[in-house]
């Protein structure tokens, strides 16, 4: 026969168990909130936090990173983070006092210090940003395919060594980033080598700034071949070459895919230790192949 002992040993999986479970309903942060009120006696109130791109703007849905500290800083020198969420509007039960409540939507971010009081508390976060969304083209109406194309945000202003702070790197085409109200200069990268563009940009409160960006290059792929139409010759290494004889780019592919702005070039093909080249020009928005002959 069991003892009252042996019960509450046998009973104690259990409980912890339905601890873990009140504490993942809880929600983010809600549970320490609650346990911290229990353990000193204090009053629970619910916080609801909304974000907005404008004062009149709606309430953002998702993408928001919510994250609460406390006023004190820790043995380790920084603000205890109480509890954070992801998402749209959230709601904490939390303890009355003073907190600091940090929001992020992508590269737009706010600090407010919020105060919990003896009834539901509702803060409203305005962001006062919008969004970017890059993409480009080769020439007036040939469109880029989007795994050749990279973008880089940075702040408008430079240093006094002309350099500028980055803000994003290597965005993808087509992506809705967003960011604090202002002007950004945007760099857009055509493949790998030396097409690269720039343009500044500016992002309204509450819009979503669509730029189309003109690249002057295209896309070749180079072939050595025995013959004009033929297959590509294996075991090929590749130079590209400007016109002045600067190195642009080498590849190890027997038929390689490269992007080039608009100019002049040389292709070098070396074979089994034997040299085959060929000039030849870029015009943008032009894709094609280059074959160079594998005649001595």
């Amino acid at each position: 026969m069991k003892t009252r002992t042996d019960l509450l040993i046998f009973l104690r999986p259990f409980r912890i168990l339905l601890i873990a479970f009140a504490l993942l309903l809880a929600g983010p942060g809600q549970g320490y909130a609650q346990d911290e009120a229990a353990t000193n006696n204090q009053k629970i109130n619910r916080l609801t936090l909304e974000a907005r791109l404008t004062k009149e703007g709606q309430a953002i849905e998702n993408g928001l990173e919510w994250r609460i500290f406390g006023q004190n800083l820790g043995q380790d020198g920084k603000l205890p983070l109480l509890a954070e969420a992801f998402g749209g509007i959230k709601t904490f039960d939390i303890t009355q006092g003073d907190y600091l409540v940090h929001v992020a939507y992508g590269h737009a971010a706010l600090v407010r210090k919020v105060s919990v009081g003896d009834a539901a508390t509702t803060i409203i976060f305005e962001l006062n940003a919008g969004g970017l969304k890059l993409d480009a083209i080769a020439a007036i109406d040939t469109p880029i395919p989007a795994k050749y194309l990279k973008f880089d945000v940075y702040d408008s202003e430079q240093n006094e060594f002309g350099e500028r702070k980055l803000i994003a790197r290597a965005v993808s085409a087509g992506e809705i980033i967003p960011f604090p109200a202002g002007t950004y200069h945007v760099i857009s990268r055509f493949g790998e080598t030396n097409a690269e563009i720039g343009a500044d940009l500016r992002v309204q409160p509450g819009k979503v700034t669509a730029a189309n960006l003109e690249h002057r290059a295209a896309v070749l792929t180079f072939r050595l071949v025995s013959s004009a139409g033929g297959d590509a010759i294996a075991d090929t290494s590749w130079s590209i070459l400007t016109e002045s004889g600067d190195l642009i780019t080498e590849s190890r592919s027997t038929f390689p895919t490269m992007v080039l702005a608009e100019g002049t070039y040389s292709a070098i093909a070396k074979h089994k230790g034997t040299i085959y080249s060929t000039n030849f020009e870029v015009r943008s928005g032009v894709f094609g192949d280059i074959e160079v002959l594998a005649i001595n």
